[in-house]
């Protein structure tokens, strides 16, 4: 039990049929079928009417939505269809009714009535209200003695039936252990199935009690004949020993009457069963169930109403199994015939739409051209990096600026300590003084060669003075030109020992900028020095930079684990508030090109790629 009620083909069926309060049972019944039909969004109103078997009266058990009354028009169309016991279909307007008459057997006990949104019933919603019927007779069939007992015996050998269907593997043998199965539950002699496909003529699948009918073939063709007559008829058609062939119902039963005499069997029941809606199957496959019983005096009238309601259920499943092992050549053409179905047949309105929209976008895609551009990672840089080093070992005195801030040419950015400059400066002046005294002294002696030599000296001691003097200008870092600090920070070492060339600062210009972009190695071909492109800033999104490529790196190098190349390119227009170090995106534009060649062209390099790797070709 538990495979069939795990199995989305019977839950919440199942659930349903478990309800012993039959004022829950209608209600619940009702509500799964409207969401088989499509829910709130297909369905506007439903009834479900029942009473005693063609005698009634018959009165509303369940209304949906629930607590509302049931509108004058699909009353009368359950009235129609209750009196005729023939399925009703009106439209009303923009809107359609379907009345469907609930048969147990040949009896009438009641009628669903669907209103639906749209005009004309959506497909497959009678195939759909047949199929929950089988579940209504099942339950509603007989109400005589033992009434509470008989319908948990129906509903276990319908489940049990079930459980057996979706328990088999292949649909063969679930046809072949149903039918068995079924002829032993209901006690009788011969139990057959068989399917057709659209007009296709039916054919026996499984035969009770036999796994090999071949040998048999009169019986399959006296079988599969009576089986047609029911199915071209879609009504169930019984067939005792002594009735009349030519009944006054109006159905054929000349193949019916042939079974019964040439095989020796006392009554016979074909019931015929159709895809329920939703099932996606457009080709119409339908199916009849025959149960043969060796006398028609005897035959439990439960097992009658058993084997009338237990087709629409069993049915559907085995059909399901069949369709689930069609060759793959069969379900491509049926996905295709039903794809032309709702492009040219009636309806699908929104389908049809959507394909022709679809078809252009395809269209246009191949026929039309765009803008190819190559896009990449872009950062800006300053065309010019200025880096400020330490003029002579050193200590860090001061700092006046630091990284990020914008100065102007001239300004002190750090001082260094000059005080052993300003004592050198002192000591070389002083010695200039004492030498500058001996060339007097010479002079006055007429010491010519000592004139000289202190004169040499004085010089000496000057030119050391002036460089000590120009070590200390110095010792004031200043900008160079107007620009943004870059990199450089001291203001975390003062006091702190530098030595002669290490580097302070580093500054750009704020006039002058270089785009730099990373292009992976796959677009890289298609580049070339002076084409334009654009880009655009994360810190500017509002504003596109236009540039004009103008050095491409022939080296490339890996970036976030993909090989990229360097390409330079130069902004075309002054941009205010741009920073070195702001980071975007830029495209470059190449040509123009087809749509789907610009969409599809990493894919297919790819694949060329893998294929080359694999197959080398």
């Amino acid at each position: 039990m538990r495979a069939a009620e795990n199995h989305p083909l019977t839950d919440p069926w199942i659930a349903i049929a478990r309800l012993d309060d039959d004022a829950e049972f209608a209600p619940a019944w009702l509500d799964r079928a409207v969401v088989g039909l499509g829910g709130a969004a297909q369905v506007r109103e439903a009834v479900l009417v029942l009473g005693p078997a063609n005698a009634g009266p018959f009165q509303a058990r369940a209304l949906w939505p629930a607590g509302q009354p049931c509108s004058a028009e699909l009353a009368s169309a359950c009235e129609q269809a209750l009196g005729l016991r023939l399925a009703v279909s009106r439209q009303l307007g923009a809107e359609s009714v379907l009345a469907q008459p609930v048969m147990v057997a040949d009896d009438l006990i009641g009628v669903v009535g669907v209103r639906f949104r749209l005009a004309g019933a959506p497909a497959g919603a009678a195939e759909w209200l047949r199929w929950g019927s089988g579940w209504l007779a099942v339950r509603l069939g007989e109400s005589h003695q033992d009434e509470r007992n008989a319908l948990r015996e129906r509903l276990m050998t319908a489940l049990d039936l079930l459980m057996l269907t979706l328990g088999e593997g292949r649909a063969d043998d679930a046809c072949r252990a149903v039918t068995t199965e079924a002829a032993v539950r209901l006690g009788c002699d011969r139990v057959a199935v068989g399917f057709a496909r659209g007009k296709a003529t039916l054919r026996l699948a499984a035969l009770s009690h036999t796994a090999d009918f071949a040998r048999r073939l009169d019986l399959v063709r006296a079988l599969e004949a009576a089986m047609t007559e029911a199915a071209d008829q879609g009504q169930p058609i019984r067939q005792a020993d002594h009735d009349d062939p030519a009944a006054g119902d109006g159905l054929v039963r000349r193949d019916h009457a042939s079974l019964a005499r040439d095989y020796g069997n006392g009554l016979i029941l074909s019931v015929p069963f159709a895809l329920p809606a939703g099932d996606g199957s457009d080709g119409q496959e339908h199916g009849v169930f025959t149960f043969e019983w060796p006398e028609d005096t005897g035959v439990d009238p439960q097992a009658e109403v058993l084997a009338s309601a237990l087709p629409a259920i069993l049915g559907h499943a085995l059909v399901t199994k069949r369709r689930q092992e069609r060759p793959f050549h069969r379900r491509l053409g049926d996905a295709g015939r039903r794809l032309a179905q709702r492009l040219v047949g009636p309806r699908h309105g929104a389908f049809k739409l959507g394909s022709l929209a679809l078809v252009v976008a395809v269209l246009a895609a191949v026929l039309a051209t765009g803008d190819f551009r190559i896009s990449g990672d872009a950062t800006l840089e300053g065309r010019v990096r200025r880096l400020i080093v330490a003029p002579f070992d050193g200590f860090v005195a001061s700092a006046q600026a630091r990284a990020g801030q914008v100065v102007k040419e001239g300004d002190i950015l750090a001082t260094l300590d000059d005080r052993e400059l300003q004592l050198e400066a002192s000591r070389w002046s002083s010695q200039q003084n004492q030498f500058n005294q001996q060339a007097n002294d010479a002079e006055a002696q007429r010491n010519l060669a000592q004139i000289q030599i202190a004169r040499a000296q004085s010089q000496q001691a000057e030119a050391q003075r002036r460089l000590s003097e120009a070590m200390m200008a110095k010792a004031q870092v200043r900008a160079p030109f107007a620009g943004l600090i870059v990199s450089g920070d001291l203001s975390q070492q003062l006091g702190g020992a530098v030595r002669k060339g290490q580097s302070l600062f580093e500054i750009a210009p704020l006039d002058a900028y270089r785009i730099v972009l990373q292009v992976s190695e796959s677009d890289i071909a298609y580049l070339a020095v002076g084409q334009a492109g654009e880009l655009v800033l994360t810190a500017l999104p509002d504003r596109v930079i236009p540039f004009r490529v103008t050095l491409i790196t022939a080296v490339a190098h890996t970036e976030g684990g993909h090989n990229v190349f360097r390409v330079e390119a130069t902004p075309e227009a002054a941009i205010p508030d741009l920073r070195p170090g702001m980071a975007g995106v830029g495209k470059v534009s190449v040509g123009e090109e087809r749509l789907v060649w610009i969409w599809t062209r990493r894919f297919v390099d790819w694949s060329r790629l893998q294929l080359w790797s694999w197959l080398g070709v």
